[in-house]
């Protein structure tokens, strides 16, 4: 639609004005003898100057200005943060946070490190480290406590020399990841006088601020049956700072293993040793998380969600 300003009008009214005045100049001509055709040629210039005004007016009139659209990168993004849960255990700057299946509570305390010497076995040498009981604990009475340890590095490896090489030992396994099996030398703390019967259902996985290793074990000091007694899951880890070492020692059960093993003859369960250990491997290997009790799965939520900050 043609939009006229408000000098435009005027123009306009002007040029009509001149337009009715030549075509009555030419009326008047006509009754008094005059040229026609001047007349007539006046009026058509009056037109067509009427016509070239108006256009002129026409394109001196801005176009309103179109609605701009939103620039989206422009617009402000509200974005809801997400509080994290507080852990369900924090003590001296540790935290992390269990299933209600796994215990009842858990209980840290602070324990006073000792150097024996060499006159004493390896075991009863520590530093000073952060300890957490179980109460009400899911597998019950068993051979273990269920315990995780907090060990500083530095003060162990200065104390240890036997310390010392398994915490370079976990180093090189979080590397190198074996499979575990049987004969088994995982690296573990605590130092004890027993032997590691076996590794399984070994998995490689990280905490908050480090990395580890969880694998179901049994220690002895001779040749035993898996059983329920005996049988826990441990988790070696350390901080990616390299300042603490974490351990887990929480005894683990599962309804196909006896609860107590028994030997009948011992030198024939020697020599079937190495198929039937080879077989119970792959056997644990093959049971799902939630089998077990506690549950794996649970277990490793629980280790997966630790972070040191001491």
């Amino acid at each position: 639609m043609l939009k006229i300003s408000q000098s435009g009008k005027i123009l306009l009214i002007v040029v009509l004005t001149l337009l009715l005045g030549t075509l009555a100049c030419a009326i008047d001509f006509g009754n008094s003898g005059g040229d026609p055709d001047v007349s007539v040629q006046q009026t058509l210039v009056a037109l067509q100057m009427t016509q070239t005004a108006l256009e002129n007016q026409a394109d001196e009139v801005p176009e309103e200005p179109a609605e701009e659209a939103a620039d989206p990168q422009t617009e402000e993004v509200v974005t809801e943060e997400i509080a994290e849960e507080p852990p369900d255990i924090l003590f001296e700057g540790i935290g992390f946070s269990y299933d209600d299946s796994v215990a009842q509570s858990v209980n840290p305390a602070t324990v006073q490190g000792q150097d024996m010497g060499e006159d004493y076995m390896p075991g009863e040498t520590y530093p000073n480290h952060v300890m957490f009981n179980f109460s009400g604990y899911a597998a019950g009475e068993r051979f273990h406590n269920p315990r995780i340890f907090i060990y500083p590095v530095g003060d162990y490896q200065a104390m240890s020399p036997y310390a010392a090489d398994i915490i370079d030992s976990l180093k090189q396994t979080l590397i190198n990841k074996p499979a575990g099996g049987s004969p088994s030398n995982m690296p573990f703390l605590p130092l004890w006088n027993a032997a590691q019967i076996f590794s399984a259902k070994v998995d490689y996985f990280n905490f908050k601020n480090g990395s580890g290793v969880r694998y179901l074990t049994m220690f002895g000091q001779a040749l035993w049956p898996v059983d329920n007694q005996n049988l826990f899951y441990t988790y070696q880890g350390l901080t990616d700072d390299g300042r603490y070492y974490i351990t887990a020692v929480l005894p683990i059960t599962h309804v196909g293993l006896p609860e107590q093993g028994q030997i009948v003859d011992y030198l024939a369960f020697e020599e079937n040793w190495e198929s039937y250990i080879a077989d119970t491997i792959v056997w644990l290997y093959n049971q799902p998380g939630e089998s077990f009790l506690p549950s794996v799965d649970h277990l490793d939520a629980m280790m997966a969600s630790f972070e040191i900050n001491r």
